[in-house]
């Protein structure tokens, strides 16, 4: 049985995933999450299943250097140089980009020669890509950090996709935390979703880059902004009015299909090849 780990920039997803069905586990993370909070909370659920795992996942929403160790990580700094402990890399192990663990998944039965794209919107906006069928890394496995694109230029400096579209963002403009921001767009709050439409919009413009730079048949979106009231579908309708029209068009642009579990699944995909 595979097991996958989704670290995020508010929660750590954690699932076992066998023949006997799924089993999922949520544990809180935020900005001072370390390295001992990531193994602790890793080895209590290894444990749990430790008889049945197969092969073990880690989607880390930063770089991965080789050893492999947290290289980068913008939403969840106190856990750069964090390298899993021996009883993880002791079995079949893979310790991933989380955009690339969710393309993993996302993609794993689409045509062998797609050009296809995955975009992971929470805390932090990432990217990951498949040019042929073949996963496009780039000179060190990092390409896909959309959230670092600038997108405005003005006399406050230049802002990018992550300063205007991530959750991240919708915090610091809204104040509170991600389920305050949440509870105040889902309860009908003019500002908050107001605030949402114009980081959908911001996110649409990330899109249409990504989709005019390498005109994917397959764009899908996940993360934990994707079911946010008025942020999608505001997404869409920035990407098609700033895409080049024979582009868009060749395009099909989703949600992914596995929900918040794409990128957990991902990793232990690819720890299971």
């Amino acid at each position: 049985m595979p097991i996958g780990f989704d670290l995020g920039g508010t929660k750590l997803l954690m699932v076992a995933d066998g023949p006997a069905g799924q089993f999922v586990e949520r544990a809180a993370t935020g900005i001072a999450f370390d390295g001992r909070a990531l193994s602790a909370a890793v080895e209590s659920f290894l444990e749990t299943h430790r008889d049945a795992a197969s092969a073990v996942g880690v989607a880390i929403p930063g770089l991965v250097g080789p050893g492999p160790f947290v290289q980068a990580c913008d939403v969840l700094p106190a856990i750069v140089g964090w390298r899993p402990p021996a009883s993880l890399t002791s079995m079949p192990f893979a310790m991933i980009n989380d955009a690339a663990a969710a393309l993993a998944e996302e993609c794993h039965d689409a045509p062998s020669d797609i050009t296809a794209a995955v975009v992971m919107a929470g805390t932090g906006i990432g990217a990951a890509m498949l040019v042929h069928g073949r996963p496009f890394g780039g000179a060190n496995g990092w390409a896909g950090e959309l959230g670092s694109i600038p997108l405005a230029a003005g006399p406050d400096g230049v802002r990018t996709l992550d300063q205007l579209a991530s959750g991240q963002s919708l915090v610091a403009r809204l104040g509170g935390d991600g389920a305050t921001v949440r509870a105040r767009v889902e309860g009908g709050d003019r500002v908050a979703r107001r605030a949402a439409e114009d980081a959908g919009t911001a996110l649409g413009l990330g899109l249409a880059t990504l989709i005019d730079l390498i005109n994917p048949a397959l764009v899908s979106v996940g993360g934990g902004l994707v079911d946010l009231p008025a942020y999608f579908d505001a997404a869409l309708a920035s990407a098609e009015r700033h895409a080049l029209p024979d582009l868009w068009r060749a395009c099909r642009v989703r949600k992914v299909r596995a929900g918040e579990l794409v990128a957990a699944l991902g990793a232990a995909r690819v720890a299971a090849s």
